[in-house]
């Protein structure tokens, strides 16, 4: 299919054409802030059987920028970031200031971490997750979600600021 000729196609390959569809967003850094960003990932991933999915890692990465970053701070903000291609990313810029974004351990035993298992929640949600930056300078958590695979949250709340 070349490229401006979409009067050849279907609407489905208009949509879904080769080049990624990437959607930045830019939220204060206040709790209520959550629940909107939360409700704008779940709208993007309508008809993908992962809405609640994607709603879950978003709110939870928002919820951790907030909470535990400058972001939650006076004139703080975090960045959402949504990329839907062959696989879907959902990400989330922090102002920095705290420790390193890390998964939580189910592990008896192992050293425990600040807050609860927000991110350990993103993972199981997820097909790969990460991080980069650092403390001085904010840091990007992001959660890559194969849209092929069958919705894994069901209809619970995820253990965020939107319960």
């Amino acid at each position: 299919m070349g490229t401006g000729n979409w009067g050849l196609s279907t609407a489905g390959q208009w949509l879904w054409g080769a080049e990624p569809m990437r959607w930045r967003r830019v939220y204060q850094g206040r709790e209520d802030q959550v629940r909107t960003a939360r409700m704008f990932v779940a709208m993007l991933f309508e008809g993908t059987g992962r809405e609640e999915d994607a709603a879950v890692v978003a709110a939870e990465l928002a919820t951790n920028a907030v909470r535990h970053s400058r972001s939650g701070g006076e004139q703080g903000w975090f960045g959402l970031e949504v990329t839907l291609g062959e696989f879907a990313r959902v990400a989330v810029t922090d102002l920095g200031g705290g420790c390193v974004p890390t998964i939580r351990s189910e592990m008896p035993g192992c050293e425990p971490r600040v807050g609860g298992y927000g991110l350990l929640t993103v993972s199981r949600l997820a097909l790969t997750t990460g991080v980069h930056g650092s403390s001085a300078n904010g840091f990007t958590v992001w959660a890559n979600m194969d849209l092929r695979l069958p919705a894994q949250s069901g209809t619970g709340q995820a253990a965020s600021l939107v319960s």
